[in-house]
């Protein structure tokens, strides 16, 4: 006979009883109001700056600590969930930066920055949707850049002039 678990037999109801213990010891591991699923285990967006050096401009991303991401350079920067095209002042092209986990909550301080600096016209917070975050950094035109992890907390856009 074919159980549930695909065993014939009496190894079907071992299988049975071996999945049903493992189900109770990890309802047991979990304390009484926890779930498998918690809403924080992600970064948190805390907020933008932007800084300018003599040979580059710097977008530094405060977050609560370093999640994955992704900088894609881009001529048309479209804001994800709506799929509605963004344009930032003075931008000419764009760098699309998605954080994952990510959301905005603790968020502080300007969601977009306008700069009279070389190379960065433009940062601005997106979105956040999903456990993504993005930001929009708007350029006076493509230039190479480089992603650094400065500290726990901080991320830095370097973009050269």
């Amino acid at each position: 006979m074919l159980s549930k678990y695909g065993v014939t037999g009496r190894g079907g109801r071992q299988a049975a009883v071996v999945m049903g213990a493992i189900g109770l010891s990890l309802a047991a591991a979990l304390p009484a109001n926890a779930s498998a699923h918690t809403a924080d285990a992600g970064s948190h967006l805390l907020g933008l700056s932007v800084q300018s050096y003599s040979t580059y401009d710097r977008v530094i991303l405060n977050v609560s600590s370093i999640p994955g991401y992704t900088v894609t350079p881009t001529d048309e920067l479209t804001r994800d969930g709506s799929g509605k095209d963004v344009t930032l002042p003075n931008s000419n092209t764009y760098l699309n930066v998605e954080l994952n986990p990510s959301d905005i909550s603790g968020f502080s301080g300007p969601t977009q920055i306008t700069t009279g600096d070389p190379e960065v016209a433009a940062v601005a917070e997106l979105t956040s949707f999903e456990g993504y975050t993005q930001v929009g950094i708007g350029l006076d035109h493509a230039s190479s850049y480089t992603v650094t992890v400065l500290d726990s907390t901080h991320l830095a856009i370097d973009v050269a002039h």
